[in-house]
């Protein structure tokens, strides 16, 4: 797709916003459009969100790997005459101090700049996939300990895992691949907000919108550390609920996978 060159500044800004929230929407429901966006991200230098993944999949579907034309040029390649350039949002920031002078950064909003794919380039070779974010096989005591919340091993009979919020319970299984999935679903429900109502457990076996979020939101982060997840693509390709209940929650559930993602590749 191809955006208009009248539109600049807010409008354009505005039109992506909506682009985006519209199309994150549509991938968080479709596990296999979700398996494209996380090993396209994984392409990447890592400077880019998913959110800006599928903003630069929107208008050139076979993209390989993202920068802009300065960044190419650090890299030896030059961008080709008259290639038009991929529109995503960039965040405009600014540092506040607080009273203990600690200096915090905050985005205050976005503007569009221009990217390029590596096909719009020539020059010096470029490998493509990055080496920087766990692959294969993940430890789980790296997930555990990367956790924001305390994490117990207990036999909680037919569930997986639950968590109130302030720690996370999960049942004690040998595959350790199926841990990491339960443990990184019960994550998304304390990232996402689930647990703001004291009291609520939230438990993985129970179906409910929230549920679907949190498990999205663990298809993308195991996907991308190199797990195989059938259960959570099972999961989310049978989801039956209305899908306006998830309507707006796409960006979201990307923002909350690609925050965990990081602070699991953090600790590494």
């Amino acid at each position: 797709m191809e955006i208009s060159k009248d539109l600049k500044g807010k409008e354009l800004t505005a039109f992506l916003v909506s682009k985006l929230d519209e199309l994150a929407d549509s991938i968080c429901q479709d596990p296999d459009e979700l398996l494209h966006f996380v090993e396209q991200w994984n392409n990447g230098f890592h400077s880019y969100s998913i959110n800006n993944t599928i903003l630069a999949w929107m208008q050139c579907p076979e993209f390989t790997l993202l920068a802009g034309y300065k960044a190419w040029e650090k890299r030896g390649r030059q961008v080709r005459k008259g290639e038009r350039a991929i529109r995503i949002l960039a965040p405009m920031t600014r540092k506040i101090k607080s009273e203990d002078d600690e200096e915090t950064v905050i985005i205050r909003g976005f503007r569009p700049v221009s990217v390029f794919d590596l096909s719009q380039t020539e020059g010096e070779p470029i490998d493509v996939g990055c080496s920087d974010l766990i692959s294969g096989e993940v430890d789980f005591q790296s997930v555990v300990k990367a956790c924001p919340v305390p994490v117990h091993m207990k036999d909680l009979g037919l569930s997986n895992g639950n968590t109130n919020g302030k720690e996370i319970n999960i049942t004690p299984k040998d595959n350790e691949s199926a841990i990491c999935g339960t443990l990184i679903h019960e994550w998304a429900h304390v990232s996402l907000g689930h647990c703001e109502e004291p009291g609520i457990l939230f438990e993985s076996d129970k179906k409910s919108a929230k549920e679907i979020e949190a498990e999205t939101t663990s298809y993308i982060v195991t996907t991308c550390l190199g797990l195989k997840n059938d259960k959570s693509r099972l999961y989310i390709g049978n989801w039956g609920a209305n899908k306006e209940e998830l309507q707006h929650r796409g960006k979201k559930i990307i923002s909350v996978a690609e925050s965990i993602i990081r602070e699991i590749s953090r600790g590494d």
